[in-house]
This record gives C-alpha cells, structure tokens and sequence, in this order.
C-alpha cells in the first residue's frame, strides 16, 4: 500500500510533537489511525521511524532523513497548489480552435476580442475548416476546442454560441429575387451549387431533405464549393443558386451581390456551437475561456 499525502503530515506532527496521542489529538483523529499512518510509511521506506520511549516516541537516523524531505515534500505540495491557484486566476498559454466557416468568420471574433480584453495571457490559434474535420481535429488533439454548427460526436461537451438559419441566396437579377418566400419545389428548378462535403450547412440541408422525402440527388448540383465565400461569388456572378448560413448571406446582400430569399417548406434553422476536447492541454486556460463563454 502506498502512502498518502497526510500521512507525511502525519509522521511531521509525531516527530514534533513526540508522542502520537498529541499528533492524534491535534489531527483530530484517533492514536490507531496515527500509528496506520507511521505503520504504513515503515512498510513503504522499509525502516523503522521511530524508538519508543517511556516519554514518547524519538526518531530513529532514517527517520530524521524522512522528516527532513517529509517538510520539502509538503512545502513543494503547497507551492504547487499556489501556482496552480494563480493560473486559474490569472490564466496564460495558447488556445488551439478549429471552426467551421459561419461560426469561425463571424461569431468568434467577438467572443474572442471580449474575451482577451479580460484575460490577456491567453492567445488564440484559429484554423477555418469544415465541421467533420473539426471533430477529427478534436479527436486528435490538435485543437482544444472547435466550433462548428452541426454536432457529429454527441460524447463530447458542447453549449451553444448562436442560433442561425439557412437561406436561399439568388443572383440580383434572378427571377426567384422578386420572391419574398421560395418554395422547395423552386429550389429542385434551379442550377444548384453545392457546400463540398463535411460542411455543416450541407448537413442541415440533407436532413432538412430527407424529412420532405429528398436527398442531394433531387438538386441539379452544377458544382460544389469549398467556402461560403466562394459560393457567395458564384451566386452573384449567376452560376446558379445556394443555400448557406443567413449571417454570411445577409452581408452580402446589403453589399448588393446577391438576393435572399427564405424557404418557408423547409426547416433550416440550426444552432452553432462550441465543442470542448476531452483532455485539453492547457486546462487552466480553456476552463477560463469555457467559463467566460457560458457564463455569456
């Protein structure tokens, strides 16, 4: 059996004190849990500790080399516990998050600048990606936390960061802009261009489908893109039409690139999230930052 922590705090109150009734009764345990204790620790460093006397008890040569360690041991204990007290007051270090684009581009930037303006130790290292290799990034503790908007790996701990919805997004000039609600069927007519595959907003669209009896199939995909960014100009360049996240679309229609239009037969609001890895290698940190962000 192994010693524990207390019981050096044991073995300190008995050399001092020389008598276990005393290092019991200021413990505020019984004289057999203290001689456990010491009984233990003999076993453990193989020496006897103590002499018995008529007075008490006196260190034996191993214990005194056991009683000087025993206090560097427990000071060091302490010492620790104090830094580890501060950086969770004051944490410092990098965090690593990968995002998905809608979350990635225009949600963090303002949790992050809030953020920092509290704890300025702490840096960020931000990779947009899609949301499938968020989770293989988390997976693989490349990153600490992701954001992303659709969950594939319901084990890990997540809260909520925003609330979106997926739009139709059309040329200036198209037909379906005088519109001020589309319908699924509009949608099946037109050249579709399509987020590529692992995308979030992809996968609220396939199962917002699937629920109407549609797959990805009963689109006429004339291409499929690697960012919102790029189908934004693809759209308002009239290669065909797209569904993507509102707050990105919204952006681009008050700058006059394209048109929105919602689509009231299907159900495309989602929310967007914050995932936390499961060993993240800066707690302090990424307590600090996950604290900050619930507490919002």
């Amino acid at each position: 059996m192994d010693p524990k922590i207390s019981y050096f705090q044991t073995f300190i109150y008995a050399s001092k004190t020389k008598s276990f009734s005393k290092a019991a009764k200021k413990l505020g345990v019984t004289q057999g849990t203290v001689s456990n204790h010491i009984s233990v620790l003999e076993k453990y460093f193989d020496a006897q500790l103590f002499l018995r006397t008529p007075e008490g008890v006196d260190l034996t040569l191993e214990g005194n080399i056991l009683y000087e360690n025993s206090e560097k041991i427990l000071e060091s204990i302490n010492n620790s516990k104090q830094q580890m007290r501060i950086l969770h007051e004051h944490p410092e270090g990098v965090i690593k998050i990968a995002a998905s684009t809608t979350p990635g581009e225009h949600l963090l930037p303002s949790i992050l600048k809030d953020y920092t303006k509290e704890y300025k130790d702490v840096s960020f290292q931000i990779q947009i990606t899609d949301s499938e290799k968020c989770f293989k990034l988390l997976e693989d503790r490349v990153v600490d936390i992701i954001a992303v908007g659709n969950i594939y790996d319901k084990t890990y701990e997540s809260i909520v960061i925003g609330k979106d919805r997926l739009v139709l997004i059309v040329p200036s000039e198209h037909p379906l802009s005088k519109k001020s609600v589309a319908k699924l069927a509009d949608v099946l007519k037109e050249d579709y261009i399509d987020r590529e595959i692992g995308s979030g907003t992809r996968e609220i669209l396939v199962d917002a489908l699937q629920e109407k009896g549609y797959s990805m199939m009963d689109l006429h995909i004339v291409m499929s893109l690697g960012s919102t960014s790029s189908i934004i100009t693809a759209v308002s360049e009239g290669y065909g039409v797209s569904i993507l996240s509102e707050i990105p679309a919204r952006k681009a229609a008050e700058s006059g690139q394209l048109k929105i239009v919602p689509i009231e037969d299907l159900d495309l609001t989602r929310y967007l999230y914050l995932v936390k890895g499961k060993k993240p290698r800066n707690p302090s940190a990424i307590k600090s930052f996950w604290d900050f962000v619930s507490g919002q």
